[in-house]
């Protein structure tokens, strides 16, 4: 979820002898019922008096309780008769059914989780990983895992999955299609785990196909509004698709690559927008702002996701290969699936000239000021317990600091093997090694990384990974000629020290006053007021950074700030006007970085081997 989001599943190869019987699934789509699907499921032939039924606790890439038995209502299992069976619920995400050796059939309705339902709001599912069922408006977002379950032990069958829907609308998703019509497509996945690795949406078609290193990339847009559409989304991500297969070696290690995005013209449940990765596809949920920007977030968040299909599609532990969803065990290695995925993304633009080294400086910049936010904690210890409560909420910090360990083991790498290898190359040996298939043991991974690198790779796992020490950003990075300054006290314009947060229209609000300085009591802030204007210039999602940042760095003191606001008075939305001078108040700037103009000749070789593509 790169919310940020996120790794998922991957799997056993079956026998090609002796396939199991398999799960016929029936979805309508044609049939809703207060944004309700009807599933039905003809299931496997059971041998044993009672079996229980599960809907996903915990699906891997969130990495968050997710209890999608919650949306499960009406559910009923019967003989092949037509008569039901006693069904006992026995967990939100458990069903056990009795007389067991008659089942032929489950059905039930599985509910939405995008609305703003009584009872949802304290766990709510980032978008994402939900369903949403818009009949209404002809857009159907089905992530498999929350509409579809499993028998309790036959995880491993073959589903075959049949979904009716209206005529004019079509279903983009990187499973198998085997069979079409106007009004229902039949898709197959090995087993359960490959089905959930699956979203589909449904929507009026707005699908863009183009072939890109040998693999097959599917766009697909939901635009309620017509803001965006599939091809501006091609074009604007090509070339860096193209770079991402450079840098993987040139030809990318999937044959097919889905992408899913649906724009919301309202404001989520969760709050958050971001998408959620898979191994042949990722789905996003943004606001449906201007093209330019719904493009660059669209840019953004893919850099990242696509290039999950190398970690954990070919690089994961057994806790992922053999995941539990209603009692999973994690993995220690979230460093390494979320950790290392997010520095590559932005790796690989600045190897690749899509953006320029003082770009990149920037960006790892931002990673560092981020992850001070975060207690410092053995990362193997918070990625094992990241369903604890106490653990939970560090999760984010796998897109900081996790990003960051990856940037100091590529040095590691670098320097310790005299430009040998690199983190680029230490995937793909691990690729090799394993790959979809084959899963490494959690608690020997270090291990072997430091049996095919080094000592003191092995040394920097042990200390900053495995242990909590602060990482050595400033030694690693001098090895490359980049001098870093853990901070510098400097006189900035202030703001007010207001709080801010997404309105609605994803406009920028202020969600907080209690801490409010001198300089915004002048200016007389309001809880509630969304901010139109500054000095002149229109305020928005995709540009509000760069305004506040402006006016923090450049406006000088005395001069005056001027705002308009959009503020609820008696019932109704009106334009206020709120002014002052700007007054400075001192601060301390973290983590700046900058290029040594004079390094070494040892320095220019490293940052060389670690920055160009040369």
């Amino acid at each position: 979820m790169k919310k940020l989001l996120i790794p998922f599943l991957l799997f056993s190869t079956l026998s090609l002898f002796a396939q199991p019987e398999k799960y016929s699934v029936l979805v309508n789509l044609n049939d809703v019922q207060d944004d309700k699907i009807r599933v039905t499921i003809t299931v496997p032939s059971v041998d044993q008096n009672e079996i229980e039924y599960h809907m996903p606790k915990v699906v891997p890439g969130t990495y968050s309780i997710s209890d999608f038995g919650r949306f499960i209502t009406e559910f009923e299992a019967k003989d092949a008769e037509g008569n039901n069976l006693e069904v006992e619920k026995l967990t939100t995400n458990r069903w056990k059914i009795k007389e067991a050796t008659r089942l032929a059939t489950i059905t039930y309705l599985a509910d939405d989780s995008f609305d703003k339902t009584e009872g949802y709001k304290s766990n709510y599912i980032f978008e994402p990983g939900g369903t949403n069922i818009e009949a209404r408006r002809d857009v159907f977002v089905l992530n498999t895992f929350g509409i579809i379950g499993y028998l309790q032990g036959k995880i491993f069958h073959p589903f075959e999955v049949t979904i009716s829907h209206p005529s004019h609308i079509y279903g983009a998703t990187s499973l198998k299609r085997v069979s079409s019509t106007d009004e229902s497509d039949t898709f197959t996945a090995d087993n359960y785990n490959f089905l959930a690795d699956a979203p589909i949406m449904y929507s009026v078609p707005d699908t863009v196909t183009k072939n890109i290193a040998g693999a097959e990339i599917i766009v697909s847009v939901f635009s309620p509004n017509g803001k965006l559409s599939a091809r501006e989304v091609m074009d604007n991500i090509d070339d860096l698709m193209e770079a991402q297969s450079k840098y993987l070696g040139g030809k990318l290690p999937v044959d097919r690559y889905a992408y899913l995005i649906y724009l919301m013209d309202y404001n989520s449940l969760s709050g958050a927008m971001g998408a959620l990765e898979h191994s042949y596809s990722s789905l996003y949920t943004l606001p449906e702002i201007d093209a330019k920007s719904i493009s660059k977030s669209v840019r953004d968040v893919a850099a990242h996701e696509f290039l999950h299909i190398v970690t954990p599609l070919n690089i994961h532990s057994e806790e992922i290969h053999n995941f539990n969803y209603i009692e999973p065990e994690m993995s220690r290695h979230l460093w390494l699936y979320e950790g290392v995925t997010e520095y590559s993304a932005m790796h690989v633009q600045v190897r690749n000239s899509l953006y320029d080294v003082n770009t990149f400086l920037d960006e790892v910049r931002q990673k560092m000021q981020v992850a001070d936010q975060f207690p410092e904690v053995s990362f193997t210890e918070m990625s094992e317990k990241i369903l604890e409560p106490n653990f939970e909420p560090m999760f984010t910090n796998v897109y900081y600091k996790g990003a960051l360990i990856g940037m100091c083991l590529d040095l590691h790498l670098i320097k310790y093997s005299n430009g040998d290898m690199d983190l680029r190359k230490l995937m793909s040996t691990l690729s090799e090694k394993y790959g979809p298939a084959k899963a490494f043991k959690d608690e020997e991974l270090f291990d072997e990384i430091t049996a095919i690198t080094s000592p003191e790779v092995g040394n920097f796992f042990s200390e900053y990974v495995d242990g909590d020490k602060p990482l050595p950003l400033e030694k690693c990075l001098s090895w490359a000629g980049i001098n870093y300054q853990a901070e510098e006290k400097v006189s900035v314009t202030t703001m007010g020290n207001i709080g801010l947060t997404l309105g609605e229209d994803q406009s920028i609000m202020v969600s907080g006053i209690q801490n409010m300085n001198e300089f915004g009591k002048e200016m007389g802030y309001q809880e509630g007021d969304i901010i139109q204007e500054i000095n002149g210039v229109p305020v928005s999602l995709e540009n509000f950074q760069v305004v506040f940042e402006d006016i923090k760095y450049n406006l000088q003191e005395g001069k005056k700030l001027k705002m308009t606001v959009l503020r609820d008075l008696d019932g109704e939305k009106k334009s206020v006007k709120l002014k002052a001078k700007a007054q400075k108040i001192s601060s301390v700037d973290r983590h700046k970085l900058s290029i040594e103009e004079n390094p070494t000749e040892d320095q220019l070789r490293i940052r060389e081997l670690w920055l160009s593509d040369g």
